[in-house]
């Protein structure tokens, strides 16, 4: 549109210098023709005066129609001006909307992200539980274990002391006369160690017995209380997820809600504001236009018309004269 009413306002001022081109053209040559001898200076004067006077009147529609493009773009100017205020109040309508929308979103998102972070928290604890129950269980075996290796040392012990008191009686070294006497010695030694030893693989066999039942206990006792820990935490936290998960969801289909209405009825206003703003514009330039354009042409038409009956004249008093 802008560009049509600039091509007719070129058109108007070409129009306006082909208007004051031709009336000069023809008070030139009523000027010349008048300078010559025995001319009829007061009908060439009055056909100059003619033809500036009908070129003044040609050239006042002319000016009429600069005049009223000039106020079509004056009022195009203000109308956009309104449009750009229209559009810049819906605009922030809308985004204030949107960012409305947003809020309980971005609300349901911290909210899932500090169950996140208070889960992992949760999962560190629930781990050094474990962690303290198996470390307990630990402390149990390494107890067994240190009471086993203290009866099998004390079994060694025993045999040495059996073994040392066999080597050291000197059998092989004694006179013969001696040798009942060693051997009897002997005897007594090996019967000395072998109590030794029966006893304390009786003590260890006893001592173990218990001991091995109690590291399956502790064992049994320390699975159980890990898996119950572990399980019942287990439900907590995903329970937790669970409703932090729903929350961001219906948050988030609210918020997609809002937007697609709050869109929705953007496009319609903007539809509603184009139809009003074309209408606005057909009102305001139509008039314009069509006074333009039709000033055009018929001042066209017009100031050829008007040269050529000026210059016609003009050489009818030259040839009445001469």
């Amino acid at each position: 549109m802008k560009a049509q009413l600039a091509r007719l306002r070129m058109d108007l001022r070409r129009l306006e210098s082909e208007l004051s081109a031709g009336v000069a053209r023809v008070e030139a040559r009523a000027r010349s023709a008048a300078a010559r001898p025995g001319a009829d200076v007061a009908a060439l004067q009055g056909i100059a005066a003619d033809t500036r006077a009908e070129g003044e009147r040609l050239a006042g529609p002319v000016r009429a129609a600069g005049s009223s493009l000039a106020a079509a773009e004056a009022q195009l100017d203000a109308l956009r001006r309104d449009l750009d205020a229209a559009l810049d109040a819906v605009q922030d309508d809308i985004l204030g909307q949107l960012d409305a929308a947003r809020q309980p979103l971005v609300q349901a998102v911290d909210a899932a992200r500090q169950v996140l972070d208070a889960t992992q928290q949760q999962v560190g604890t629930l781990t050094g539980t474990a962690t303290q129950a198996l470390d307990a269980l630990n402390t149990q075996v390494a107890a067994v274990r240190d009471t086993g290796d203290t009866l099998v040392s004390s079994i060694e012990s025993a045999l040495a002391t059996g073994l040392a008191a066999i080597n050291a009686i000197p059998v092989d070294a004694l006179p013969e006369a001696m040798a009942q006497t060693a051997r009897t010695g002997v005897t007594q030694a090996a019967q000395a160690a072998t109590t030794a030893l029966t006893a304390a693989a009786s003590a260890a066999q006893q001592q173990l017995a218990p001991l091995t039942q109690r590291l399956t206990g502790v064992i049994d006792q320390a699975r159980t209380q890990a898996e119950s820990t572990l399980a019942q935490a287990k439900t907590g936290l995903l329970t937790q997820l669970s409703t932090a998960r729903q929350a961001a969801e219906r948050a988030a289909q609210t918020a997609a809600t809002t937007t697609t209405t709050a869109l929705s009825a953007l496009d319609t206003q903007l539809a509603q504001r184009e139809q009003t703003v074309a209408a606005a514009i057909d009102t305001i330039t139509s008039p314009a236009l069509t006074q333009a354009g039709r000033v055009v042409t018929d001042t066209t038409t017009a100031l050829a018309a008007l040269v050529q009956q000026a210059e016609a004249r003009i050489s009818g008093a030259t040839r009445r004269t001469g």
